[in-house]
């Protein structure tokens, strides 16, 4: 019985929801559908254009960011605006200040012309100019001192010029200083050009001291200082010559030398006035004291040089100031066990026995003129025209292997193509120029010139080499056998049959 009342009234609301559930069916919601499809796109539409303002937010910021660096580079702009204008107005009072201590200054038509150029200005190229000038300007400056110290070393006490010391700035004050010395040459220059006699008196002095240290200085001097530097260079190549052995017989080459007497007078009067003390104390050379030959040999040297043929004045002092005719020079020949050999005398010698000398001695004065014994780094290229034309194969292979093996230089050969082939196992590189026929004209040439290049496989090429080598040997072994056997065959045919 208790349970009849809540079964009851829950029947009551099943019922209640059936009802409920039937008048929910029976509705018609075909009118609200278009209300829903455009909800759909005004959602859709709001979303799109949620995204549109998104994206000009950012754009928005980017473009923000972009003006202010514009505004910033617009003020970097004008700042060194300012500043140039603040530099251009300094330079033009420092232009002005030039102007006022330098009256010759054309300031206008300098300002002029500076306007022109700014024009087209390359701040890269107007840079290196700068740079430039300036290095310019600091040469000149030595060049100035250097003058103005041998100005004063030589001058009148009253004709010397004053100019401070560099500070090494290229300022206002250097320049100062410049006009200042410029307006003390121009005031020298006007008293000793109104002063003639006073500077014919010391051009002559001048001109006598200049003979007189010319002559004793830089004559007397130069050719004394060449003739014993030819003799130290023929010193030198017989040291180098010593190390230089060749061929089977291990030859070896000295030179050697003797006076000429004519121009061992010139060297005894060049050493007496170089040894002489008074000469350096002030003395010229007419007012010293010299040996009786040395006075000749001077007065002829004077002969020489106030002679009315200038050209044959300069003919002969240009025969005297050649250290190498002071010496006669011969090449010995020396092999062990033997007397030396003077190649002027070797009358016997075939054109290739006297051209290996000559390969030995220019190849000791390179290594002597490249000092292949001091230091490690050296040009170590040699290059001969007409190679060992007048040797046989045996002797211009001996030579290449000294020039390449024992000197270790690079050899750069040339001959004709015809007779290469025996040094074919030597060479690591061959050029070959031929001249051909052009087609059509080219300047005034009717022939052009080819250019092959061959890079050589020198271990395949010994080997071939070597091999034909064996060829040939073998062929002549069997040569030779054969003729020996035709020569049997003949004999046995000949004797007589009883």
């Amino acid at each position: 019985i208790a349970l009849v009342e809540p079964l009851s009234e829950t029947l009551s609301c099943h019922r209640e929801l059936q009802k409920i559930e039937n008048l929910l069916n029976n509705i018609d919601l075909s009118d609200h559908e278009d209300l829903e499809q455009k909800l759909v796109a005004l959602t859709q539409e709001e979303k799109e254009r949620r995204a549109e303002g998104d994206a000009l937010i950012e754009e928005r910021g980017k473009l923000k960011g972009r003006l202010e660096s514009i505004v910033k580079s617009f003020k970097k702009l004008s700042d060194e605006q300012e500043d140039t204008l603040n530099i251009v107005e300094k330079c033009e009072a420092d232009l002005e200040k030039l102007h006022a201590n330098w009256s010759g200054f054309d300031l206008d038509t300098c300002l002029e012309q500076a306007d022109i150029a700014a024009k087209s200005l390359n701040a890269t190229s107007a840079e290196s100019e700068l740079q430039e000038s300036e290095s310019s300007l600091f040469r000149y400056e030595r060049h100035v001192d250097d003058a103005i110290k041998s100005h004063n070393q030589i001058c009148q006490p009253g004709d010397a010029l004053v100019y401070d010391a560099f500070s090494g700035e290229l300022d206002q004050k250097l320049f100062d200083r410049i006009v200042k010395l410029q307006q003390q040459i121009d005031n020298i220059y006007n008293r000793l050009k109104n002063n003639i006699l006073l500077e014919k008196h010391q051009q002559l002095k001048q001109l006598k001291e200049s003979f007189n240290h010319t002559f004793v200085t830089n004559l007397c001097h130069s050719i004394h200082q060449a003739i014993n530097d030819g003799k130290r260079q023929i010193d030198l190549l017989n040291q180098e010559l010593t190390n230089h052995r060749f061929g089977d017989d291990r030859e070896t080459f000295r030179f050697d030398h003797e006076w000429v007497p004519e121009y061992k007078e010139y060297a005894k009067f060049f050493e007496d006035v170089i040894k002489h003390p008074d000469l350096t104390e002030g003395q010229t050379l007419f007012e010293v004291k010299l040996s009786k030959k040395s006075i000749a040999v001077r007065d002829k040297i004077m002969s020489m040089l106030l002679d009315d043929d200038s050209d044959k004045a300069l003919r002969e002092l240009s025969r005297i100031s050649d250290y190498r005719n002071y010496r006669q020079y011969e090449i010995y020949k020396e092999v062990e066990g033997k007397p030396p050999i003077a190649l002027s005398e070797y009358g016997t010698g075939s054109g290739g026995q006297l051209e290996t000398p000559a390969y030995i001695i220019r190849a000791a004065a390179i290594t002597s003129a490249f000092r292949f014994a001091e230091g490690r780094c050296h040009l170590r290229t040699v290059l001969v025209d007409e190679a060992f034309s007048k040797m046989d194969e045996t002797r211009s292979r001996e030579v290449i292997n000294y020039l390449t093996e024992s000197l270790g230089l690079q050899l750069v050969f040339i001959m004709p193509t015809s007779k290469c082939g025996p040094f074919m196992d030597l060479i690591s590189n061959e050029f070959v120029f031929a001249k051909v026929p052009s087609n059509g004209k080219r300047g005034e040439l009717n022939t052009r010139v080819l250019v092959d290049r061959k890079v050589c496989n020198t271990e395949k090429i010994k080997a071939l080499w070597a091999n034909h080598k064996r060829t040939v040997y073998r062929q002549a072994e069997l040569d030779f056998l054969a003729e020996l056997e035709s020569i049997e065959d003949e004999e046995t045919l000949e004797v007589p049959v009883d």
